[in-house]
């Protein structure tokens, strides 16, 4: 009895010298179908886990999955150093146009130092010059901007607008002060002419600020630009329209007026774009389409391989005595 047993046709004798667990006795040879299927099965879960050179070996299988995933890899890695080259001139576009405003609006700007004035004339100069600059910007400004109209009060292009105390009175004599901290806001618009001496023009000399309850001085207006340069890496250029404010704070009332510039960008597409003699600005595109669809097939692979380990997976269920020595073969 000691000589009956299943070890010498699991190749686990061994391991197991008694047999399968189950019963008292060992159990009964495995008939000839069920070992063929154990073996193929077999068969079936080491070539599912071996890597592709070991199919290449086994079934001379070139591995087509193996070299769609390094294509994959190279040109999404191609694709992301061209996302970074294009947001990087984005940023410097943007960063690259804030410095000129600077230079352009702000009176005696220099870079690294902070604006501020500590005069009532030299406020009302300051803000005299933004405007200025603003309305003669086409004849002295080396970049190509359009004004953006409606944007200002009463669809101006630009607002000049003054923020105070509705009442404000402070003594610093006796020592007393009378703030309603409710703000009032005071704007008029501007809008640029082909005769910069003409009276609408002028109505900002005119404005008066309220210095003793004065909270700040704004001038809001937009300007738009085009991105020419990202045609050398074959893009199509995008349009920005920059809103930009100029800020007088005074809200210390420490006798010093700080000034500093404001500038958001957002982008869109250009109405009718037009890139005459450069048919390479379409290779972007197609670039894409590329990579979508490579992706794509690998997702269908993957894929495809995770039903069929499923697969095996409810196979080997099936067959519960293969279970058993499983990771003797695998």
């Amino acid at each position: 009895m000691s000589s009956y047993g299943s070890q010498d046709v699991l190749g686990c004798g061994n391991h197991h010298p008694t047999g399968l667990v189950g019963s008292e006795f060992h159990r009964q040879l495995l008939d000839k179908n069920e070992e063929e299927e154990e073996e193929a099965l077999r068969r079936k879960l080491k070539y599912f886990f071996m890597s592709p050179c070991d199919k290449y070996h086994a079934k001379r299988r070139k591995p087509f999955k193996l070299g769609l995933q390094l294509l994959k890899i190279i040109i999404v890695t191609v694709q992301l150093v061209l996302f970074g080259l294009s947001n990087q001139m984005v940023v410097t576009f943007k960063e690259e146009n804030t410095a000129a405003f600077k230079h352009l609006f702000l009176k005696g700007y220099q870079d690294n130092h902070p604006q501020a004035v500590h005069t009532q004339l030299e406020l009302y100069n300051h803000i005299s010059f933004v405007i200025d600059q603003y309305m003669t910007l086409p004849q002295i400004s080396l970049g190509r901007y359009a004004y953006v109209k409606g944007v200002g009060v009463n669809g101006s292009t630009l607002s000049l607008c003054q923020r105070y105390y509705k009442t404000g009175t402070i003594d610093p004599v006796n020592d007393t002060f009378d703030i309603d901290p409710h703000v009032v806001t005071d704007c008029i618009g501007l809008d640029p002419t082909s005769d910069s001496s003409a009276p609408s023009n002028g109505d900002f000399k005119n404005f008066t600020l309220q210095f003793y309850k004065l909270i700040n001085v704004t001038v809001d207006f937009q300007l738009k630009a085009i991105n020419i340069q990202t045609i050398i890496n074959n893009e199509i250029p995008d349009c920005y329209t920059f809103a930009i404010t100029i800020v007088f704070n005074n809200k210390a009332h420490s006798g010093k007026v700080k000034i500093f510039l404001q500038n958001q960008a957002s982008i869109k597409e250009c109405k009718d774009p037009n890139v005459s003699g450069h048919a390479e600005s379409y290779v972007r595109e197609f670039f894409d389409v590329v990579v979508a669809i490579v992706c794509l097939l690998s997702l269908v692979l993957c894929g495809r391989s995770i039903l069929k380990g499923i697969l095996l997976q409810h196979v080997g269920k099936k067959n519960r005595r293969f279970c058993t020595f499983l990771y003797l073969d695998v």
